[in-house]
């Protein structure tokens, strides 16, 4: 498993919960929330994420959106 779809299994897993918890990532990934939420969101725009279907991208999308916002940085895409 890459790193990249580790991130995402890890998405899949929590998106229903918020997307895990700050000390959940920090374990996980030895990653604040802002660097996760950031490369996971650059990794379901990059076009090298497995097909997923448009619902649950929309989803974890939002989610990345919603997090980063709470953490005070702006989505580009």
């Amino acid at each position: 498993m890459t790193d990249n779809d580790h991130l995402l299994a890890f998405a899949l897993k929590w998106r229903h919960w918020g997307g895990g918890s700050a000390g959940d990532i920090l374990v996980e990934f030895g990653l604040t929330p802002t660097m996760y939420f950031q490369r996971l969101r650059h990794y379901l725009h990059s076009g090298s994420a497995p097909n997923l279907p448009e619902h649950v991208v929309h989803q974890l999308d939002t989610l990345c959106i919603t997090r980063l916002a709470q953490s005070g940085l702006r989505h580009s895409h």
